[in-house]
């Protein structure tokens, strides 16, 4: 039996194959960014729709320091990339951020892996989210497979918990890798490309706002065959711009 695959908001009649996601309100939703600007890139449109009716808490997992080309030492570099994820939080709406300052970042060895899923482990059992953002497992960026290990570990011991896996530049879903289809009205994409333009220091080596605008035009264009109508039909309109995610009611990755 194929999975089924999911679609936030109205469901046309011409949706055939799609069933509604649940209709999230008064949710509490832990967004897991890896890197400051992760979620606004993979999720931003989607978490800005969720942050009208539900408490979004941005988590960053490592400082990023290194990714500041400058000439700022590493505590000033910390700092710029903290402040950009607490701008991103205003524009989207969220809760202002929680900084776990992962110590595997700077050195990866068994301590500090063992301190660092302890500490998401204990953000977790204190915030009791509904609701879990996190990178695709498979996300070749080893901070970003990291930190869904660590989420994932602590989610065993928790029940009910929804997870939704993101997709980033560096991990893009296959057909089967994604279940749940999320059309962004133009006001929330605005949102979003405005959250990634907050992260200034990282937009002068990579145009995240380019990368992050073809993904969902790429998305928009291919969904209608890919999971809706079937190859070869005609075309379904779901907007300008989609997000996909992998989306689980189950308690571990």
């Amino acid at each position: 039996m194929t999975k089924p695959t999911y679609f936030y908001g109205k469901l046309m009649p011409q949706f055939r194959h799609l069933t509604l996601l649940p209709f999230f309100k008064r949710q509490k939703i832990l967004a897991f960014s890896p890197h400051a600007d992760d979620i606004s890139i993979a999720a931003g449109g989607f978490l800005g729709q969720l942050a009208k009716i539900n408490t979004v808490i941005p988590v960053l997992g490592y400082t990023g320091w290194c990714g500041v080309d400058s000439g700022l030492s590493k505590n000033e570099a910390i700092l710029l990339r903290e402040k950009e994820i607490t701008h991103e939080a205003r524009i989207l709406s969220f809760t202002p951020p929680v900084f776990l300052r992962l110590s595997s970042y700077d050195r990866d060895c068994p301590q500090n892996f063992a301190k660092d899923a302890e500490k998401v482990k204990r953000l977790i059992q204190k915030e009791k989210p509904d609701i879990v953002f996190i990178p695709d497992i498979h996300d070749d960026q080893p901070r970003h497979k990291q930190l869904t290990l660590f989420v994932g570990k602590a989610l065993r011991s928790m029940k009910n918990i929804q997870i939704f896996f993101y997709e980033t530049p560096w991990k893009l879903f296959s057909q089967g890798d994604f279940n749940c289809i999320i059309p962004i009205s133009p006001p929330f994409f605005e949102k979003k490309i405005a959250a990634i333009k907050a992260h200034a220091s990282q937009l002068a080596r990579t145009d995240f706002v380019r990368l992050a605008k073809a993904i969902a035009s790429i998305r928009a264009e291919t969904v209608g065959e890919q999971k809706i109508g079937g190859y070869g039909t005609e075309k379904i309109n779901v907007g300008h711009w989609v997000e996909v995610f992998s989306y689980k009611k189950a308690t571990s990755v």
